[in-house]
């Protein structure tokens, strides 16, 4: 049985909570980025394993873009490993306007190697033509994809394919283009520190956008892979400016080994109370859900990294962690494992017991909906990272009393037997979350013993469902 680890949406308080970037300064994040993409650099072997050949019912034309891309990928990373090489002593031996038009140079031949892999910013899925299309069944949704890293034109369509063929949906691929593995993450580190809106993030913008204000769409559901996540998150930053709370409610977003830094959903209004807090904020974007392999190297660096590691950094969703598991290929290692496609034959038009509709074909749900486990498996809650989550709020009230009555009563807070001394007792202040504990191990037994199904929402869209239903 496949090991999951858990790690709910944070809770309480919005105040608890702050994006890294408007605590830190860009050229210390940067130099941080730096330094902890470097720790993870022992798992880039891992990126491409358990490696999966090709599949011989991949069309010919197919397979010969995804070899041209592969070939491509690879010149392009001897390329830009060799200039990282010469950079520094090019900087010092170097004219300045000399190095300048070098440096013009090389990104000039990057863009011209990279050439061969691109192509229309949008992809649409190709499966379900011939067969009647989904807006027909489901007008009023629109289902999105981003990719991540090293992916070109042919990568991207497959993907949109697959997904279209997984979920039963017409599918819109936004292509966030490629220029090597090592311009790719230098591109990253510009999202992540400098909150750069590169090409890529400007179109998603528009084409998101288009979909949320559309008043005949109900539905937009957003998925994203790698440094997709990063785009998807800045995209999300960009629209909570723009849109109305109505807008962006339409919206879901679903990632796969995000190398995302933060993720946003402010709250929109109050409702019952959740274990350990004394409001609960009900999030913007009512549905993010984050999966992603333990040993994968991006979300080490991206996901994983932001949520356990800076435990009040704002990462807004529910994260399913893959304990042991390796690799960062979108179909390969995170579709294939968590929602693998039925058998071949289990696509063939006809009628079936216990069947669901796939985009013209009616297929075995049972077959379609965990094949490997992973469904089912039961969750590990992370009761170490609520702990560290329940545990520093109580500071910051701790802090923020003590200041606000250190300038009410400067004299005070050095006389304790004046009686304004702060006193903390069972994790409270004054008597706020006096139970925060016994609550918070209610939260934490209240989730374990689940399975993902119970848990996630994404399967129940598998075959052309409909968890709203």
């Amino acid at each position: 049985m496949t090991n999951i680890r858990f790690i709910p949406p944070q809770r309480g308080p919005v105040t608890d909570y702050s994006d890294r970037a408007l605590t830190t300064g860009p050229l210390w994040l940067l130099i941080k980025d730096i330094r902890v993409l470097t720790a993870a650099l022992p798992y880039l072997p891992l990126l491409f394993f358990p490696f999966k050949p090709k599949s011989e019912k991949q069309a010919n034309h197919s397979r010969l873009a995804s070899y041209r891309d592969t070939v491509v990928q690879a010149l392009l990373c001897l390329i830009e490993l060799a200039l990282l090489i010469l950079f520094i002593p090019a900087l010092i031996s170097l004219p300045g306007m000399l190095f300048i038009v070098a440096l013009f140079a090389c990104i000039l031949i990057i863009r011209l190697v990279a050439w061969p892999t691109q192509g229309p910013r949008i992809a649409e899925s190709t499966v379900h033509q011939g067969t009647p299309p989904m807006l027909q069944r489901r007008p009023d949704e629109r289902w999105l994809f981003i990719n991540g890293i090293c992916t070109g034109r042919s990568g991207l369509q497959q993907n949109v394919d697959r997904i279209s063929l997984l979920f039963g949906r017409k599918v819109l691929g936004i292509h966030n283009q490629s220029y090597g593995i090592i311009g790719d993450i230098v591109e990253c580190l510009l999202q992540r520190c400098l909150s750069y809106s590169t090409m890529d993030v400007r179109v998603a913008n528009e084409v998101i956008k288009q979909h949320l204000v559309d008043p005949l769409v109900q539905k937009v559901v957003l998925l994203a892979h790698s440094q997709g996540g990063i785009i998807a998150s800045m995209v999300v930053d960009h629209l909570l400016t723009e849109l109305s709370g109505e807008c962006i409610g339409k919206l879901e977003i679903y990632t796969f080994g995000s190398a995302a830094s933060h993720f946003h959903s402010p709250p929109t209004s109050t409702t019952t109370p959740l274990p350990g807090t004394s409001v609960e904020f009900a999030p913007c974007i009512p549905y993010i859900e984050h999966y992603a392999n333990e040993y994968d190297m991006i979300p080490r660096w991206g996901v994983l990294y932001a949520i356990k590691n800076l435990v009040f950094n704002r990462y807004a969703g529910k994260v399913y962690v893959r304990m042991g598991a390796t690799g960062h290929m979108f179909v390969d290692h995170y579709l294939d494992p968590i929602f693998p496609l039925p058998k071949p034959a289990r696509l063939e038009p006809g009628p079936a017991m216990n069947t669901r509709q796939v985009g013209g074909h009616r297929t075995e749900a049972a077959e379609i909906e965990d094949a490997d486990g992973f469904l089912n498996a039961l969750v590990d809650v992370d009761a170490d990272l609520e702990q560290r989550r329940a545990q520093k709020p109580r500071k910051r009230l701790v802090q923020a009393k003590s200041a606000r009555q250190a300038h009410a009563h400067p004299a005070s807070m050095v006389n304790e037997a004046g009686g304004n001394a702060i006193h903390a007792t069972h994790g409270s202040v004054d008597g706020v979350h006096r139970d925060a504990d016994d609550d918070l191990m209610t939260f934490v037994d209240g989730n374990a013993g689940k399975t993902v199904k119970e848990l996630s929402r994404l399967w129940k869209y598998l075959g052309g469902a409909d968890p709203d239903d």
